[in-house]
């Protein structure tokens, strides 16, 4: 039987008691890419901690079963030269895992929410010669926008679906016919 996929996210006793899957899972996803990621496990903590911290709601864990398989960690508010963006600060996938749809189910959810948090513009940062993830962004809208040192910045203009059901559903009225 095929394990489904849920994400989900976590409460700080559940952040506290999966570190150390969420630890291993960011090296693992790091580890053709050395530059671009923190390496001692108390640093990683730290930095994951942060992510949680910023936006606990927008901290989003994917698993298969019992087993962590890929987390992004985004910030509904986040201000950027004087404008408000939605900002993707991690998302990593194990890679045992990746090419499978969970990197796209988990970045999916992140967009929704920031999407539905009210955010037209979401921005992120990938390294420049991680080519696989600047692909997997691009294909999703994402332009490149500056390059600073080894770091491209990436941002998406996103439309914000309005429905009556944002402001309040009004009520339906019938008229009599006579």
């Amino acid at each position: 039987m095929e394990e489904e996929l849920c994400i989900t996210t976590l409460e700080e006793r559940d952040l506290n008691d999966l570190m150390g899957e969420l630890v291993s899972v960011y090296q693992h996803a790091y580890a053709t890419l050395p530059e671009y990621g923190y390496h001692s496990p108390q640093r990683i903590e730290g930095y994951i901690r942060w992510l949680w911290r910023g936006d606990p709601q927008g901290f989003f864990v994917a698993f298969l079963g019992e087993r962590i398989v890929g987390f992004v960690g985004v910030h509904a508010t986040w201000w950027e030269d004087g404008e408000l963006f939605g900002e993707v600060h991690e998302f990593v996938v194990d890679p045992a895992f990746q090419g499978k749809g969970v990197g796209s189910a988990l970045f999916g959810r992140a967009l929704e929410y920031l999407t539905k948090r009210g955010r037209e513009r979401v921005g992120l940062w990938v390294g420049e010669k991680n080519e696989g993830a600047m692909q997997f962004y691009l294909k999703r809208g994402f332009q490149k926008t500056i390059q600073y040192g080894k770091w491209v910045r990436m941002v998406k203009e996103v439309e914000i679906p309005v429905s009556p059901r944002d402001f309040g559903e009004a009520p339906l009225f019938r008229r009599n016919k006579r």
